[in-house]
C-alpha cells in the first residue's frame, strides 16, 4: 500500500524536476543546472527512506502485537528484517553523502531538485501518517480491532514528517517551500471536507431513517469515521494553511489554489449537491419517485446535504480570503500607501474579476444544462421509447427545473454585477480576464455544437440507410439536438458581446519586476515595492552606508520622517522603477542621490 501511494508521487516529481530544470530558470534567474547525478541521488535517498521506514515500522508493529501469534506471517517478518538491516545503513550512508554535498555547495539547498525531494517526502509521510492515525482513532473509538502496524506507521512516518518539516523550515525560502505548503493545505482541506460532510450526512440520515437497527449499524460507523477524519485533518489544515500558506505572498500558484480549489471547487460542489437535493424534492412531490419510502428516496439527499454545506463554507471562506486586502501581518507597514494609491486608480483588481467570472461561468453551465434538459424532456414526451415508461419525461423535466433553479439566479446576479462595471469601470472592457472568458465560452460552445451536429447527422443517416427512420430516431437524437440548441444560444450571446468589444485593445498583463536595492536596509520599502510591482525584491546593504538611526542634518525634517530612518526617498524609488523599461532593475543609493541601473541576470 505504501509503495502504491508513493511511486506515483515519485514518478510525478521526477517529471516535474526534469521539466523545470530543462526548460526553466531558478527563482534568481540563474541558468538551468540540471544534473542527472543529483536526480538519481535524491531518488535513491527517497527509496531508501521508504524501505527503512517500512521495515522499522513493521518490526515495531510486531512488538505492539506481542499478544498475537507472529509465526503466522514469517514472510512479512523476513521482509521487515531485510528492509531494516539493509535499508537503514544504506540510508544513513546516502544521508551523509547528501549532507556533505549540501555543505560543499550551500546553493544546492535552494535548488529545485532538493526542495522537490523535501516536499515529496514530507507530503508522502504526512499522507501515510494520517492514514495510520485514522485507523488508530477508529480503534480508540471502538470501531476497529487494534493493529500494531497502524500505531507503528503513525509513529515512524510522523517522525519522518516532523524531521523533513524542520529541514524545510530551516533551509528553504518561502518561494521554494510554496508548493509544499499548498500541497499540505490541499490534503488538510480535502480530508477535513470529507469529515465534516460525512458527519452532516450521517446526522441527516438519523432524521430520516425509520429503521432503528440499520441506523445503529450503518450510521454509527459513518459518524465515527467522519469524526476521526475531522480530528486528524484539523491540525494539518491549521499548520499548512492558517499558519503558513495564508500569510504567503499572493502570486500565481497561491491564487491558482485559492481560486480553483477553494472558490471554484467549493462552488461546484455546492451546485452539484444542491441540484441533487432539489431534484429529489421535486421528484418526490411532483415527479414519479422510484422508491415508496422517504428514507430510501432521500438517502442521496442526506449525503448531498453534507457536501452542499461543506461546499458553501469552502466557497465562502476562500472567496473572503481572495477578496480581502493583502495580509496585514505580512505587509502592515507598506500596505496603507499602496492601498490608497490602488483605490484611487481602479475600482477593483483582476483577482476580483477572475473570481466573479469563475462563479458566473460555472452557474452559466448549470443553467445551460437545465435549458438543454428542457429540450430533452420535450422530445421524450412526444417520442415515447420502445420500453413503455411514464416517468422518463417527467423526471427529465425535474432535472431541467433543478438546474435552472440552481444556476440561473446565481449567473444573473454575478453577470449583472460584471456588466455594471462596463460603465462605472473603464478597465472592465479591456480586461484580459473578460476577453479570455468570452472567447472561452464561445469556443467551448462552438466545439460542443459541432460535435452535436456530427452526432445528430450520424444517427439520422444510420437509421435512414437501414430503413429504420422514425420517432425512435428523433428520440436517439434528443441530447444532440438539445446540446446544439443550448450551445448555439450561449455562443451567439457571447459572440455578440465579443464582436462589440474586440476593437478595444486588451490590457497587457503587468510583468513582475526583479528589483535589487543597494543601500541602507529598509524592510518597509522592500514590501512597498513588492506590493506595487510584484515579482521579487532583494535588499543588499552596502558597507559604506551609514547605519539606520544615524542623526543627520537636514533642512527637510518632514521628508526625513516620511522616508524613515534609512533615508530612502520612497516615492523617488518607485518613480525610478516605473520609468525603467527593464523588468530587472538595481536601485543604488549614493551620497549624491539615487540611481536605477537596468541589468540582466542571464538567459
Amino acid at each position: 500500500m505504501i509503495f502504491g501511494i508513493l511511486i506515483p508521487l515519485l514518478s510525478l516529481a521526477v517529471l516535474v524536476v526534469v521539466a523545470r530544470k530543462l526548460f526553466s530558470r531558478d527563482s534568481h534567474g540563474a541558468p538551468s543546472t540540471f544534473s542527472v547525478r543529483r536526480l538519481f541521488q535524491y531518488a535513491l535517498l527517497f527509496g531508501l527512506l521508504v524501505v527503512s521506514a517500512s521495515g522499522v515500522s513493521g518490526l515495531i508493529g510486531r512488538l505492539f502485537d506481542s499478544g498475537q501469534v507472529i509465526a503466522a506471517s514469517r514472510t512479512d517478518l523476513a521482509r521487515d528484517i531485510t528492509f531494516a538491516i539493509i535499508g537503514i545503513p544504506l540510508y544513513f550512508a546516502m544521508s551523509r553523502w547528501t549532507r556533505r554535498t549540501l555543505n560543499e555547495d550551500p546553493s544546492e539547498r535552494h535548488s529545485v531538485a532538493w526542495n522537490a525531494y523535501l516536499s515529496i517526502v514530507s507530503i508522502s509521510a504526512l499522507i501515510t501518517a494520517m492514514t495510520a492515525a485514522f485507523r488508530v482513532l477508529n480503534w480508540a473509538l471502538g470501531e476497529e480491532p487494534f493493529r500494531g502496524a497502524d500505531l507503528s506507521q503513525f509513529l515512524i512516518w510522523g517522525l519522518v514528517w516532523v524531521a523533513h518539516w524542520q529541514l524545510i523550515e530551516t533551509g528553504s525560502r518561502e518561494e521554494e517551500a510554496r508548493a509544499h505548503y499548498i500541497s499540505g493545505s490541499l490534503v488538510g482541506l480535502g480530508t477535513l471536507a470529507f469529515g465534516i460532510g460525512g458527519l452532516i450526512a450521517s446526522t441527516a440520515r438519523t432524521l430520516i431513517e425509520s429503521d432503528e437497527k440499520s441506523l445503529l449499524v450503518d450510521s454509527g460507523n459513518r459518524t465515527i469515521q467522519a469524526i476521526s477524519l475531522i480530528i486528524i485533518s484539523l491540525p494539518v489544515w491549521y499548520q499548512y494553511w492558517l499558519k503558513k500558506s495564508l500569510s504567503m505572498k499572493r502570486e500565481l500558484f497561491w491564487y491558482s489554489y485559492t481560486l480553483l480549489i477553494g472558490v471554484a471547487g467549493g462552488f461546484l460542489t455546492l451546485v452539484i449537491s444542491g441540484s441533487v437535493m432539489i431534484y429529489d424534492l421535486l421528484v418526490w412531490y411532483v415527479g414519479d419517485p422510484q422508491e415508496t419510502l422517504a428514507a430510501r428516496h432521500f438517502d442521496s439527499s442526506a449525503g448531498a446535504l453534507g457536501s452542499a454545506i461543506v461546499g458553501l463554507a469552502t466557497w465562502w471562506y476562500h472567496a473572503n480570503v481572495v477578496n480581502s486586502p493583502v495580509n496585514a501581518a505580512a505587509n502592515s507597514q507598506a500596505s496603507t500607501q499602496v492601498a490608497e494609491t490602488s483605490a484611487a486608480t481602479k475600482s477593483r483588481d483582476e483577482v476580483r474579476r477572475v473570481y466573479e467570472y469563475i462563479i458566473s461561468g460555472i452557474s452559466l453551465i448549470a443553467a445551460a444544462a437545465g435549458m438543454m434538459m428542457i429540450f430533452v424532456a420535450i422530445i421524450e414526451s412526444v417520442t415515447p421509447g420502445e420500453v413503455v415508461s411514464t416517468t422518463s419525461s417527467t423526471n427529465t423535466l425535474m432535472v431541467a427545473i433543478t438546474l435552472l433553479i440552481v444556476g440561473a439566479p446565481i449567473w444573473y446576479f454575478f453577470w449583472s454585477r460584471i456588466e455594471s462595471h462596463l460603465v462605472a469601470d473603464g478597465e472592465e472592457i479591456s480586461s484580459p480576464t473578460r476577453r479570455i472568458f468570452l472567447l472561452m465560452l464561445f469556443g467551448v460552445a462552438s466545439v460542443a455544437a459541432v460535435i452535436s451536429v456530427l452526432t445528430a447527422v450520424f444517427l439520422f443517416l444510420d437509421d435512414l440507410l437501414n430503413n429504420e427512420l422514425g420517432q425512435e430516431t428523433l428520440r436517439q437524437m434528443r441530447f444532440a439536438i438539445a446540446i446544439l440548441v443550448s450551445n448555439a444560444a450561449i455562443g451567439w450571446y457571447h459572440w455578440n458581446i465579443y464582436r462589440d468589444e474586440r476593437k478595444v485593445n486588451v490590457r497587457k498583463a503587468r510583468k513582475d519586476k526583479f528589483v535589487v536595492l543597494v543601500g541602507p536596509r529598509d524592510e518597509s520599502l522592500a514590501r512597498a515595492i513588492q506590493l506595487q510591482f510584484g515579482g521579487h525584491v532583494q535588499m543588499w546593504q552596502s558597507e559604506d552606508q551609514e547605519q539606520p538611526g544615524t542623526v543627520q542634518k537636514s533642512s527637510e525634517p518632514a521628508k526625513s520622517i516620511q522616508n524613515g530612518v534609512s533615508g530612502w526617498d520612497r516615492q523617488k524609488v518607485i518613480d525610478l522603477i516605473e520609468s525603467t523599461r527593464s523588468d530587472e532593475v538595481m536601485v543604488i543609493k549614493e551620497k549624491r542621490g539615487i540611481k536605477a541601473i537596468p541589468f540582466s541576470r542571464g538567459r
